[in-house]
């Protein structure tokens, strides 16, 4: 398999380490430093599953990327999907398949309407960070779901878990990615107005008691919607805070780091969806509403 990782941050970076671990010939498009590292000193990773150096291949802009490709796996941020899809709509034409592999709802509708084919998704429950340019760490073991029919989806389940990351095809994506995105609903915005990590969340009454409340908020548009989830969200929502108790979640990090947050693709799309049938979604949307606030604040700052 010949992949091109568009967005070879910290989830990237993880997946093309693991996926070049267990073979595949592998090229990271990301920012200059991490590329000009990789292209010394190869990509390191470091975590639980143990820690290790790649060769592969970096650029900053996937045109500078020779030959064709099988996969595109897109893991930029969700607002710079399309973006990304514009990027590499030159290697889809000619034959590789675009995944999704990013938070949030519709990232992978926003792709196909600039690609013009079927994007398939997916899901990933593990956690990264770039310690520095070139190395990735592994900070939480976690599951890879991948939905979509084909050899190639099959083969890269085959090859993830041959390189020891966790990862299955699954039928039902859509509730996955909504499962997915209740529990960052409930987590994210809290961790980023409060500045608390994910476990301190739990410890505070009333903010467990309005994470209860926003998750049900959007669990109960999912199901209006027509989206049977399987699981209770909320207790799955405590479970990975409790899980990931030393964590800054994302959005924190990015509000840390000045940079614009995903919630709009988060609490903002259940706001969205929510809209779509007749419903509204107050706590999601006023949490939108603060963080947007807070990014324009740290902007500002």
């Amino acid at each position: 398999m010949k992949a091109l990782i568009m967005g070879a941050g910290a989830i990237g970076s993880l997946m093309g380490g693991f996926l070049a671990k267990a073979g595949a010939e592998v090229v990271l498009v990301g920012r200059r430093a991490h590329v000009e590292a990789v292209r010394s000193r190869g990509l390191r990773v470091e975590g639980p599953l143990g820690s290790f150096i790649v060769k592969v291949d970096a650029h900053e802009k996937p045109e500078e990327a020779k030959g064709d490709f099988d996969l595109v796996l897109i893991t930029v941020k969700a607002y710079d999907t399309a973006e990304a899809a514009k990027q590499v709509k030159r290697l889809v034409e000619k034959q590789a398949v675009p995944l999704c592999l990013q938070n949030g709802l519709g990232v992978e509708e926003e792709a196909s309407r600039v690609l013009g084919t079927v994007v398939f998704r997916g899901v990933t429950n593990n956690g990264a960070m770039l310690a520095q340019p070139g190395t990735v760490l592994h900070t939480g073991v976690g599951e890879t779901l991948i939905g979509g029919r084909g050899v190639l989806m099959e083969k890269l389940v085959t090859m993830l878990n041959a390189s020891g990351l966790p990862a299955r095809k699954v039928d039902n994506i859509a509730e996955v990615v909504w499962i997915k995105t209740l529990v960052n609903a409930g987590i994210n915005p809290l961790g980023a107005i409060t500045g608390l990590r994910n476990g301190e969340l739990l410890e505070v009454g009333w903010l467990r008691s309005l994470m209860k409340a926003v998750v049900e908020e959007g669990a109960s548009i999912a199901k209006k919607m027509g989206v049977e989830l399987g699981i209770d969200p909320v207790e799955l929502t405590f479970k990975v805070a409790k899980d990931t108790a030393n964590n800054k979640n994302s959005m924190l990090q990015d509000l840390e780091r000045k940079k614009r947050t995903e919630v709009d693709y988060i609490n903002g799309a259940i706001v969205k969806a929510a809209q779509q049938v007749g419903m509204e979604a107050p706590l999601n949307e006023a949490l939108t509403k603060l963080v947007k606030a807070m990014e324009g604040v740290r902007w500002r700052n």
